[in-house]
């Protein structure tokens, strides 16, 4: 039997709740449970191990061990308490004896998958080793702008050295530019899968939807679209009241979206914050239009990929993005891509989807059938469970 452990920080709403948590990265865990679910229906007999935490609040309130089912994944978390310095030792060492209970139960090939390299996760990752498990790294993002006697900086080539030399198996990358950032061989660029959708998005509505979602920061290009709004509202061109735009999540620029908000001109804008993925869900079946926006030449263009526009292209949403990591390679000629991060040219392209809805929404589902031949779940689960149990050649998933 093939046991895979995916240790990581994945948390659903209901336990993100429950225990207070803010700091949490919603398109990190929606990846995390999309991918073990795709593994078990290949086959492989799955346990998420989370951490379970997030930043503590000093409040000294303690959550024991935790079971649930995500997907019908049994997903582990650890216990968490709002203390500090306690609630670091606790991650640290609380699932030593959960990984040697599932390696005392579960016989068979077992395997350990870690997201990111993490110091919260060392213990864990010496652990299995001596138990005896395959080990891999899931990265998902590069070191940016670490000077190299920094103490981020030495603490990055520290961490990067340990998990090249404990982890046996490999590396999975979340764009094809990380291989040159790990020693780790094989690798395998795997940017997530999508979902079977029972309806895709309407392009009949009287508005264009415009969804912009996730971290809303100056790192993630969120000050190219308030330049957008900026210029689209003091211009006023007719074709703009068709729009409106829709901000979800949390981060840096989410006062700036705020104070838009509360301007009554034309596009209108609707700030909704960090909300559940229920919530998310129902705004993702109105919108028309996806934007992912890393700044072509920021620090995040070429060290990480926008899971969002996999997301997006799935539900038959337009995505609009930057000419970034391997976003082209995935969507071909199903997006609109930005080459320079200039609001002008982001007021053209809106411009063109709103007096070209006919084409837009062609362009969106050519989107939609590139994705599917890349990311479609039952060929990510194939390759995935070969790449982590049978030792395949890497390639992109």
């Amino acid at each position: 039997m093939r046991n895979l452990v995916f240790v990581c920080n994945a948390i659903d709403d209901d336990t993100r709740i429950e225990r207070g948590i803010v700091t949490d990265s919603p398109a990190a865990s929606r990846k995390v449970f999309l991918l073990t679910k795709v593994l078990r229906n290949a086959g492989v007999r799955v346990f998420v191990l989370s951490l379970g935490r997030g930043r503590q609040d000093g409040s000294g309130r303690y959550f024991r061990v935790k079971v649930r089912r995500v997907n019908s994944i049994p997903v582990i978390y650890l216990p968490f308490i709002h203390f500090p310095v306690v609630s670091e030792l606790l991650s640290l060492f609380s699932s030593i004896p959960i990984l040697w209970y599932i390696n005392r139960k579960k016989k068979g090939n077992n395997t350990a998958l870690f997201y990111n390299r993490m110091l919260a996760y060392l213990p864990a990752l010496v652990a299995v080793r001596i138990l005896g498990f395959d080990t891999f790294l899931d990265l998902e993002d590069g070191a940016t702008d670490l000077k190299y006697w920094s103490l981020p900086g030495i603490k990055s080539r520290i961490l990067r050295g340990l998990f090249d030399s404990l982890c046996s198996g490999g590396a999975l990358l979340a764009c094809d530019a990380l291989k040159r950032t790990t020693k780790l061989r094989p690798t395998q660029s795997c940017y997530g899968t999508t979902e079977p959708q029972s309806a895709i998005t309407n392009w009949d509505l009287v508005t264009v939807t415009v969804l912009l979602s996730g971290t809303v920061s100056r790192d993630t290009g969120a000050l190219l679209l308030v330049e957008a709004i900026r210029i689209l509202r003091d211009q006023a061109p007719s074709w703009a009241r068709g729009l409106r735009f829709d901000i979800t999540g949390k981060g840096d620029c989410l006062e700036i979206f705020k104070s838009l908000a509360e301007d009554s001109r034309k596009p209108s804008l609707i700030v909704h914050g960090r909300i559940t993925d229920r919530q998310y869900q129902k705004i993702i079946k109105h919108t028309q239009v996806g934007l992912a926006l890393k700044p072509n030449t920021g620090k995040l263009a070429q060290t990480t990929f926008p899971s969002k526009v996999i997301e997006f292209a799935s539900h038959g949403i337009l995505v609009v993005t930057t000419d970034i990591s391997d976003v082209r390679k995935v969507l071909a000629n199903g997006a609109i891509y930005l080459t320079v991060d200039d609001p002008l040219i982001l007021v053209d392209k809106l411009r063109w989807i709103v007096e070209n809805r006919r084409t837009a929404k062609a362009l969106s589902l050519d989107g939609m059938y590139a994705v599917t031949a890349i990311c479609a779940p039952e060929k990510v689960g194939k390759r995935l469970s070969e790449f982590l149990f049978d030792s395949s050649i890497g390639e992109s998933i």
